[in-house]
């Protein structure tokens, strides 16, 4: 696709304050059109038939998915299966159609057969349409069309960048703030880059197994000189169902990143989005179990020893961040309560008062074999409470949340509070919204201060 349409596409933008009411006018609008021109003369029996169609599939999809399979913690939602059941309701409308002998009369010409099913095709895909857009918005998912179709933003393997090439001197630094040393050169560019790599997890044995998706890697503009500089290390998650790339498709990271790189001189953190989940269906915990693989392991040791391995950067683990946001957002804070000497800052966004596949029991049995101190093993809580005085010196992070996130909020306190119990420096933020995207990519913006400073990147 040229580059003309991928801009394009990446100006019709998705979101807006009134698309979820404008969706709902829309399928309004078709439901009545279809009821005039097709079921209105049909028995009231028969009418009827649509909406109670409809609220049974939507109920079913919920049974299906949310209690049965339940392949998110959380579910879909209800929004999601209220979008499902007001589609097929319009559906059935349109293949109840009318009374049998006067529709023949109706479409016994060519033409009028064209045009009737022109019609039926026109108001399924104006109500599909409709329902896609008022969820994504409801979501706060893709910010535009380009989005939708992966092209947000323009990646390259990292080993086809030039700039990103291994140099002959690894880079140094000295004492104090990195920004106090550091002279941009006159050739450095204006923005970052941002490209993809294969991270592969090691030892796979005794488990079912864990093979990551391909990581996204964002590289500052000092980065791409010839006089790199040792920058500083974020691994960053995404939630469950996603994937590495929505960092950057549906979080604007790489905007945020080049917008904070531009006020310092070109500086910013090398941040690796690595893949803990596998497939968006699949929760493995973020722990080494039988059932999801060794994934713990994975963030704990095999990402960091490839960074350092492929990337030029700051060797020091004090200079060395994870974040996450709801499911990754509790994986940061377990990968912080069982490796603390690893990652001993952290942003854990909208995150979970524990590991969860729906309930702690199912949890427990499913997750972890009924095996409870395997669970409590890999429990930021149950972690925090036991460690014994000083296990967590030195260790900071930030817990945030949208205000009007009612089921995450009161994680936030819950967690702070045992955080600075066992000696954590922790600092809580709210933002306005609930659970999506539009507060984790304010959030991540905003945080970006406290974390250059946090490691010793800014004075």
């Amino acid at each position: 696709m040229t580059d003309g349409v991928v801009q394009l596409l990446r100006q019709v933008r998705l979101l807006h304050p009134w698309m979820g009411a404008a969706c709902l006018a829309v399928v309004a609008a078709v439901a009545a059109a279809v009821w005039v021109t097709r079921t209105r003369h049909l028995p009231w029996r028969r009418q009827l038939a649509a909406p109670l169609a409809g609220a049974g599939t939507g109920a079913t999809c919920w049974l299906v998915v949310d209690c049965l399979w339940r392949p998110f913690a959380d579910g879909v939602g209800g929004t999601v299966w209220l979008w499902v059941a007001l589609t097929a309701t319009v559906v059935v409308q349109v293949l109840l159609g009318g009374d049998a002998a006067a529709d023949r009369a109706r479409v016994r010409e060519r033409k009028r057969r064209m045009v009737r099913a022109a019609g039926s095709g026109v108001s399924i895909t104006a109500t599909v349409a409709a329902a896609c857009l008022a969820v994504n918005a409801f979501f706060a998912a893709y910010p535009s069309a380009a989005a939708v179709l992966g092209m947000g933003v323009a990646t390259t393997p990292l080993a086809s960048l030039p700039a990103a090439a291994t140099l002959p001197r690894h880079p140094e630094r000295g004492q104090g703030a990195l920004e106090d040393t550091w002279q941009a050169p006159a050739a450095m560019p204006q923005t970052g880059a941002v490209v993809t790599a294969t991270i592969p997890a090691g030892d796979q044995s005794g488990t079912d197994g864990f093979t990551p998706r391909d990581a996204y890697i964002y590289l500052p503009p000092a980065y791409l000189t010839p006089q790199r500089p040792a920058l500083p290390v974020l691994v960053l998650l995404t939630g469950q169902p996603g994937s590495p790339s929505d960092w950057f498709e549906l979080g604007g990271l790489k905007d945020s990143l080049d917008a904070y790189a531009a006020a310092h001189a070109g500086l910013a953190p090398v941040v690796v989005v690595a893949d803990l989940l596998g497939s968006p269906y699949r929760n493995p915990l973020c722990a080494d179990t039988v059932r999801g693989g060794k994934v713990a392991t994975y963030l704990e040791r095999d990402v960091p020893a490839w960074i350092r391995a492929h990337l030029q950067v700051d060797d020091d683990a004090a200079h060395w961040a994870i974040g996450g946001l709801s499911n990754g957002g509790t994986c940061a804070l377990q990968a912080v309560t069982r490796s603390p000497q690893v990652y001993p800052t952290f942003l854990a966004m909208s995150a979970e008062e524990h590991p969860t596949l729906g309930s702690e029991q199912r949890t427990i049995d499913v997750g972890f074999d009924g095996d409870r101190a395997a669970y409590a093993a890999n429990d930021p809580l149950s972690l925090l409470a036991a460690a014994p005085a000083g296990s967590y010196a030195g260790v900071a992070g930030v817990l945030s949340v949208g205000t009007g996130d009612d089921r995450y909020a009161q994680v936030v306190p819950t967690v702070a509070d045992a955080a600075m119990r066992a000696g954590m420096s922790v600092t809580e933020r709210e933002y306005p919204g609930g659970h999506t995207w539009a507060v984790w990519s304010a959030a991540l913006r905003d945080q970006l201060d406290w974390l250059g400073q946090r490691l010793a990147l800014t004075a």
